[in-house]
């Protein structure tokens, strides 16, 4: 059986600036850093927490609260409650754009593969209470911005969802969230960095001392006393669905994979959070990608032979740069280091 239908350039109508398209829809946007966010359409959305990201590569949106998102037509189809061809007509209407009747055989579009979240075992952290923190004002941004521009910094926050929080008389903690693929926040690690550039130790954790929001929470009667936390995580695993194209760079600490992330944005930048976290449970979300592993100067060999018995999971290339690097006697270097010493140089 034949039809007659109009046929849309969807490349073309998924161009269209979909900030320009929100704004024609009546939504209200709200700059933050390098991106636009609104109210959210797939959901009851009182705080904006969609995100607009329009970039040389990527004209879309995704919500950080209820996970959904898409193309510039998928946020018109839920935000006018139309069908697609009803959805692209709009657009093509609205902007002027050419479409044409064409007879083909009636073909439905093959629907997006469902992922299937696992049962919850674990307590999840509500989105909410995330998005209260987010924020480039913590000790370690503060860091970054005497590196790079604060746009960046404030782009970076957005992405790894970074924030601040206050605790033991200081103000400007660092969170760093643990995000699992589905979106789901497993917990928020917090620490505190040295802010003064003369310092040796500036841009590191003073006393090496981090800590758990989670348990903090369940303490102050914030989440429920019998709340049980995901640790198997890893620190930018929300990112790496989102960017089904980009190589991966898989590193120990979180500020290992900011300062990469500001260094080289076009590769997502992952970390286990520790040395002992390299598990085919944790490292599952890389199935199938390509990852650059650069291992502290101390654990090339370690990190190595772990790979070695992965490589049915993805295809992991272990660089020894940072023991390359390292200078004489300072046996824990790492890529951050690497690159605020050539940052600090250049500034």
């Amino acid at each position: 059986m034949s039809d007659e239908h109009i046929h849309f350039d969807t490349r073309q109508l998924n161009a269209i600036s979909i900030t320009e398209v929100a704004r024609r829809l009546g939504y209200t946007l709200k700059k933050a850093g390098t991106v636009f966010k609104t109210n959210c359409p797939w959901h009851d959305d009182r705080h904006p927490s969609l995100t607009f990201y329009e970039r040389s590569n990527e004209n879309r949106c995704h919500c950080f609260s209820c996970g959904q998102g898409g193309s510039v037509i998928d946020f018109v189809m839920q935000s006018e409650q139309c069908t697609f061809q009803d959805a692209c007509k709009l657009l093509s209407d609205e902007f002027c754009i050419t479409s044409m009747p064409v007879t083909f055989h009636a073909v439905r579009p093959k629907p997006r593969p469902i992922v299937n979240v696992p049962p919850q075992e674990y307590t999840y952290i509500p989105t909410e209470m995330l998005d209260e923190l987010v924020s480039a004002e913590s000790s370690l941004c503060r860091c970054l911005m005497k590196m790079y521009l604060p746009e960046a910094v404030e782009w970076l926050c957005e992405e790894y969802r970074i924030g601040c929080y206050s605790m033991n008389g200081l103000d400007d903690y660092t969170v760093f969230p643990n995000i699992d693929r589905y979106g789901r926040v497993c917990n928020l690690k917090v620490q505190h960095y040295d802010t003064d550039p003369t310092s040796p130790r500036f841009a590191h954790c003073d006393h090496g001392s981090c800590y758990w929001l989670g348990s903090i929470w369940v303490r102050e009667g914030r989440l429920p006393d019998n709340a049980i936390f995901k640790s198997s995580c890893l620190f930018g695993e929300h990112l790496i669905p989102r960017y089904p194209d980009n190589n991966v760079a898989l590193v120990e600490s979180p500020k290992n994979a900011l300062y990469g992330a500001l260094a080289f944005p076009s590769m997502t930048w992952v970390a286990t959070g520790n040395k002992t976290a390299l598990k085919r449970d944790v490292l599952n979300p890389l199935r199938g990608r390509d990852v650059m592993v650069f291992p502290d100067c101390d654990a090339v060999e370690e990190w190595t032979q772990a790979l070695n018995g992965m490589a049915d999971l993805a295809n992991f290339v272990v660089s020894d740069f940072c023991r390359k690097m390292a200078p004489d006697g300072q046996p824990k270097f790492d890529i951050a280091d690497y690159l605020q010493q050539q940052r600090m140089a250049l500034n």
